[in-house]
């Protein structure tokens, strides 16, 4: 019997993968890669068998005491600490079949800073609502040490413990089990596996009780751009109402807490990791009307547009190829963590309309894919045309648009033209035309009429609201670009 699964990085910087272990029976022996020097826990249907160390090259062998029974499941998990790292442990193996442990439970973008909480409150509550596109069987709720912002990431500053349970449209609560500390800098944590339980496609709710030490902070995040996302309260000393009891008021800015649910899903359910800007947040107004308020974004929605598979929102409203480019590492960890197949990428509209030439823009994007490519060999990427850069008074029409001085030159249509063309190689497996819906066929610098505005901004740059949003992925997913 030989253990199958996919392979997981969780390695600090420059690690090796965790891959699927393999057996060889007249040994009883299961060998794999692994980071130099981790502790590789070797698990038989779940329970640990023992353990081993790996070696300086990244490999690593254990015997068992008993030969495993034909149809048990064999399994590696490693963890491995850095000074400037902290992975949590995870787990490389699958049950026999054609199934791997990988995200597909998303609430919108996740992780991003907005503002620390003040120190003074040791303790939250939310309900936040997630979907899934597919059923989820034996879930766990992954949870992250840090958080990034337009262009660079941190840790959290303190440790954080979160206590979860799966809420289900019709009312049953699934408690998560024991709570689960996460130290600052953890790639990615998780909950108890709810093994049997299955949380089914649609929309669900993460049900959180946070604690941070005294005057430890926790940051809030942006993600909840409608109504009815999600429920909070906070307070030095609240009741824990994870599995029980209502929670307070709706906000707009929540504590971050749970990211979503990792389960056991077909090996061919994608996940996408979305690599982005403005454009991936839902600026504009748009949002995939399959999870409104949670497919956030235009990269988002052509993803469900599609039916490709799950989302993992990594993106943030002003974030640049340049301040990325070198700005990523934690980010890279987390999709090899969550088994990411796929990155979709839109960076590039903040470049150009500052001081990035289509060339340097080129470079920049270059740099970045190598990392993910560095890191994650097989993954695939996509990147986008780069839509319209205008300022206008809300609404858009074909007149009272205004594109920055930097990109008056035609550097974004330079830009699209050479990607098209091929011009980033193997690199880019293919290319999402998100442009042409977009722009109007006179003038290609302008957005069409009535596809953007930024409603309360008057003068602001202008992203897709929802009838563009709309029309610019039901364009791109009729080009079946994400397709294999």
């Amino acid at each position: 019997m030989a253990g199958l699964g996919i392979g997981l990085l969780l390695a600090a910087r420059g690690g090796s993968a965790l891959s699927r272990p393999a057996y060889d029976p007249p040994s009883r022996t299961a060998s794999g890669r692994a980071p130099p020097g981790a502790t590789v826990t070797v698990l038989l249907d779940g329970a640990s068998a023992g353990s081993a160390t790996t070696s300086a090259e990244g490999r690593w062998t254990f015997a068992f005491a008993a030969a495993p029974v034909a149809g048990q499941r064999i399994a590696a998990r490693a963890e491995v600490t850095s000074a400037s790292l902290r992975v949590a442990a995870a787990e490389a193996g699958a049950t026999g079949g054609n199934t791997v442990r990988r995200l597909a439970g998303f609430g919108g973008d996740q992780g991003n800073q907005i503002r620390p909480s003040d120190g003074t409150k040791t303790t939250f509550n939310v309900r936040k609502r997630f979907y899934t596109p597919v059923p989820i069987p034996n879930p766990e709720v992954a949870y992250t040490g840090f958080h990034y912002n337009s262009g660079a990431e941190y840790d959290y500053p303190n440790e954080a413990t979160y206590h979860s349970a799966i809420e289900l449209p019709d009312g049953t609560i699934r408690d998560m089990g024991a709570p689960v500390t996460v130290a600052p800098g953890t790639i990615l944590a998780k909950s108890e596996k709810a093994a049997g339980f299955t949380v089914p496609a649609g929309v669900f709710w993460i049900r959180t009780n946070g604690r941070v030490p005294p005057g430890g902070r926790w940051h809030y995040t942006d993600a909840f751009r409608s109504a009815n996302i999600g429920h909070m309260e906070e307070g030095v000393d609240l009741a824990d109402k994870a599995v029980s009891g209502s929670i307070g008021n709706a906000s707009q800015q929540m504590p971050a807490s749970a990211i979503g649910l990792i389960g056991d899903l077909p090996a061919s359910h994608r996940l996408f990791a979305l690599a982005g800007d403005s454009l991936s947040q839902g600026v504009g107004g748009y949002s995939h009307g399959t999870a409104p308020g949670l497919a956030l974004g235009i990269l988002a929605g052509l993803v469900l547009e599609s039916r490709a598979g799950s989302v993992l929102h990594l993106g943030r409203a002003g974030a640049s190829a340049q301040a990325n480019r070198t700005s990523y590492a934690r980010r890279i960890a987390l999709m090899q963590a969550l088994s990411a197949t796929d990155i979709l990428c839109d960076l590039g509209v903040n470049d150009m309309s500052s001081s990035s030439s289509a060339t340097v823009l080129k470079g920049h994007l270059t740099t970045l894919f190598t990392a993910f490519k560095a890191a994650l060999p097989a993954v695939r990427i996509y990147q986008s045309t780069i839509t319209p850069s205008t300022t206008a008074t809300a609404p858009v029409t074909d007149s009272n648009q205004t594109v920055p001085a930097a990109m008056q030159d035609g550097r974004r249509l330079a830009f699209n033209a050479d990607l098209r063309a091929g011009g980033f190689g193997p690199l880019v497996t293919a290319v999402v035309e998100f442009a042409l819906p977009a722009q109007q066929g006179g003038d290609p610098h302008l957005w069409k009429a009535g596809y953007a505005s930024d409603t309360g901004s008057p003068g602001a740059q202008q992203h897709p609201n929802l009838t563009g949003g709309e029309a610019i992925v039901v364009s791109a997913a009729a080009q079946n670009a994400l397709a294999l």
